[in-house]
């Protein structure tokens, strides 16, 4: 149906299962008493049942009864609540167009339908809902079927493979395989306006079966290209279909899949479906695939450098996580991923990552015959290990989850590593094209592709991109500090930061702009790290950069100040509305510990000395609640301080951030001093008797400090790390950073750099 809008002229389609569902609806008995729809439920059916002339009569005769005071008063509406508005409003001359054009619309739509489908519709209707038996008997009353194209440019076996969803459907498989056997095999490589055969489809959709009967007809349509040029077998690896994809290339037989960008293209599609271990045995069995030309190595390495979570440095891993991540071996994969005509096989161990035989290691003997060589303790001793993880991996699933992203991570690298090898890296048309995707992995922070590229070659620290930054640069403005930190590797000096770019930015112009951040919770906390960050860079650059001026006449200092202004306000509104929050919880905890101090439990003698003093019960009671009289009197002081700050830039470096952390280490403990307090004073009221009353004092005062502690902690703990914690500007561990060992940091920290 369509509605026209009151105020616009514009068309909407509405959707035909609302009309459908509303129709049955209303032909129920209680849709037919239900008075939303009313008199105009007649003029619903004419235009479903395109019966035109009745709905012109109806809406002629609505247009005089709306001029009666009877009709005037009718609140009822059409299903079409725009038609019945116009007529309310009296814009007869909008509801007779509104009918027109619902009139045209359906007309077309109808004519379409019949242009593109024709005689084919019931075909194509009984595609959709998979009736594979009445799609049979349709092409046999109708045995044009087969080579006509359905709408104008799809065949049946394309609509079969586009709607065949269940690749395990034997039903529909074995109706490809009828169809196929009774047509020419050209049939079966007709083509769509996109260029795709219906082997395309089976590709996209990992339809095994299907292309195997395919390929049984007519065995070179996997030779065939779509408009774009892609191959089938690069659709299986772009949807991450694995044993598709290995089936398609092992029967790819007319065309050079390996070479050239066809070869980089089934890298990059493996590389976005995230098939890292099959992309890494492809490069290791085929040397040229992804290499043999600039363009294929640039393909390869652009896709790649837009995954930073493929790397390690892109992961998300908690503590506990990461000290699995750090424990856990590589594990060596007997099976691998790829198997080709000979007897070698990819020896998926990525910790080394060499192609071995199949035949195991041996050595000649002084006879001329072989002998196993012997196993060392050393090696049993890594066999335990890897036997001991495997079998934690086995009963802990998460374990293997991080197992396998260990193994991704280290994939990633070496296909990094391979494409940049043997790049003739004088060649300045080769830098350029390669060295944009060092550019993005430097802004997307993934110094594990950075690296590979400085190891492979020396000077990409001091190169730049078409803006004009370096590297770092990069770093610095996008906020990468593992990506900066790559710096130690280098031998680097002062003049690597004295460029400047188009609008005469060094880079510590750089660090003073301002950059959104999704890692740092709280402005204040944001604005912490950008001073560290300025600072940092400020010991980096050589004095005379630190009073520079760009070309719009603003110093390093003076664009900080302006671009993190805003940034300060709400600094300061985050740090007053917590320390305004907390200071109230403090202050009433003062309240209630400074009167209890006075009304002691049990009560005091005619000396005034308290009738329980020489209980242990009553010393914990007086210890506690004079810590937590003392540690809230502290927090309210330290939130006080916070409350009556300047809010200079400076004071969010550690001052502020300082008083927060001791605000509310003291406010914890308060809390917990006074919990202790209560249950000393009920167990002393109430243990003489029930002995174990203190069980469930204990667990229910247990649960408050719990709770803050689970909801402060998180903030307690970030901010401490930024304030005290190892800071940006630090000397990574270089395997963790690189994942080289450390003899090779030794061959790349000893090269001199020189500019070009």
């Amino acid at each position: 149906m369509v509605r026209r809008n009151k105020n616009e002229d514009q068309i909407t389609v509405m959707e035909p299962n609302i009309s459908k569902q509303t129709k049955e609806a209303w032909r129920s008995k209680d849709a037919q008493k239900n008075e939303y729809y009313g008199p105009y439920w007649p003029l619903y059916e004419m235009i479903e049942s395109n019966d035109w002339q009745g709905v012109e009569d109806f809406v002629k005769q609505t247009k005089e009864a709306q001029s009666s005071k009877d009709a005037q008063g009718n609140e009822y509406y059409d299903l079409s609540w725009t038609l019945c508005g116009m007529i309310e409003m009296n814009d007869w001359q909008g509801a007779e167009d509104l009918v027109k054009e619902v009139k045209e619309a359906k007309s077309s739509e109808d004519a379409q339908r019949d242009e593109y489908y024709g005689r084919y519709w019931p075909l194509y209707k009984m595609t959709q809902k998979n009736d594979w038996r009445g799609v049979e008997d349709f092409v046999g009353e109708h045995p044009d079927a087969l080579t006509d194209k359905i709408d104008g440019h799809k065949t049946i076996f394309h609509l079969i493979a586009m709607l065949l969803v269940d690749v395990e459907s034997d039903e529909g498989t074995c109706l490809v395989d009828n169809l196929a056997s009774i047509v020419v095999p050209e049939a079966l490589a007709r083509q769509n306006r996109h260029g795709r055969t219906a082997l395309h489809f089976c590709a996209a959709k990992g339809n095994l079966k299907a292309i195997k009967v395919l390929m049984k007809y007519k065995p070179d349509l996997t030779n065939v290209r779509d408009n774009e040029g892609t191959l089938p077998v690069q659709l299986a690896a772009l949807y991450g279909h694995k044993d598709t994809f290995q089936y398609l290339l092992k029967e790819t037989h007319g065309v050079d899949i390996y070479s050239g960008n066809d070869g980089a293209l089934v890298l990059a599609n493996l590389i976005h479906a995230r098939l890292y271990d099959v992309a890494l045995d492809l490069l290791k069995l085929h040397p040229t695939i992804g290499r043999d030309n600039i363009d294929s190595r640039r393909i390869v390495l652009k896709t790649l450098a837009k995954k930073p979570y493929a790397f390690a440095s892109g992961s998300r891993l908690g503590r506990l996580q990461r000290l699995i991540y750090n424990c856990i071996p590589a594990r060596k994969e007997l099976v691998p991923s790829i198997q080709t005509n000979d007897d070698e096989t990819v020896d998926r161990d990525v910790e080394n990552l060499t192609v071995t035989s199949k035949i195991h290691s041996k050595k000649p003997t002084p006879f001329g015959s072989t002998q196993q060589i012997p196993t060392t303790y050393g090696a049993m001793l890594h066999k335990l290990h890897r036997m001991l993880w495997n079998v934690l991996m086995r009963l802990g699933p998460s374990i293997k989850v991080i197992h396998d992203q260990k193994l991704t991570h280290m994939r990633t690298v070496e296909i990094v590593r391979i494409i940049c090898q043997g790049v003739i890296w004088t060649n300045p048309e080769n830098r350029d094209r390669l060295l944009g995707a060092m550019f993005t992995a430097a802004r997307l922070g993934i110094p594990e592709f950075v690296n590979e590229f400085i190891m492979a070659y020396d000077n990409s620290a001091h190169l730049f991109a078409q803006d004009e930054h370096r590297i770092f640069d990069l770093a610095v403005l996008h906020r990468r500090e593992k990506v900066f930190n790559l710096i130690h590797g280098v031998n680097f000096t002062t003049f690597l930061f004295s460029f400047r770019d188009f609008l005469g930015n060094n880079i510590l112009h750089l660090a003073g702009r301002l950059v959104p951040s999704s890692e740092v919770a709280g402005a204040a906390l944001q604005m912490q790290r950008e001073l560290q960050w300025f600072k940092m860079v400020e010991n980096l650059v050589h004095p005379s950069d630190r009073e520079a001026e760009n070309k719009l006449r603003q110093t390093p200092r003076e664009v900080f100040t302006q671009e993190h202004k805003e940034l300060v306000k709400e600094g300061e509104k985050w740090m007053k509305e917590t320390a305004s929050s907390c200071s109230v919880v403090a202050a009433l905890i003062i309240t209630v510990v400074f009167a209890a101090a006075f009304t002691v439990p049990g009560g005091n003698d005619s000396r005034g000395i308290p009738n329980y003093l020489h209980e242990p019960s009553f010393m914990v009671f007086a210890i506690s609640d004079m810590l937590a009289l003392f540690s809230s009197i502290t927090s309210v002081l330290m939130f006080l301080g916070i409350l009556t700050s300047r809010y200079a830039e400076e004071d969010f470096l550690v001052s502020l951030p300082r008083k927060l952390i001791i605000g509310l280490v003291t406010l914890f403990f308060s809390i917990a001093s006074m919990m202790v307090a209560f249950g000393a004073t009920v167990h002393i009221s109430l243990y003489h008797k029930w002995n174990l009353v203190f069980i469930p004092i204990a667990l229910v005062g247990f649960v408050p400090v719990t709770l803050f502690a689970l909801l402060q902690f998180p903030l307690l703990l970030d901010m401490y790390s930024s304030t005290y914690g190892r800071g940006i500007f630090i000397q990574t561990s270089w395997r963790e950073l690189t994942g080289h060992d450390v003899a090779a940091k030794g061959n790349y920290k000893n090269r001199v750099i020189k500019d070009d």
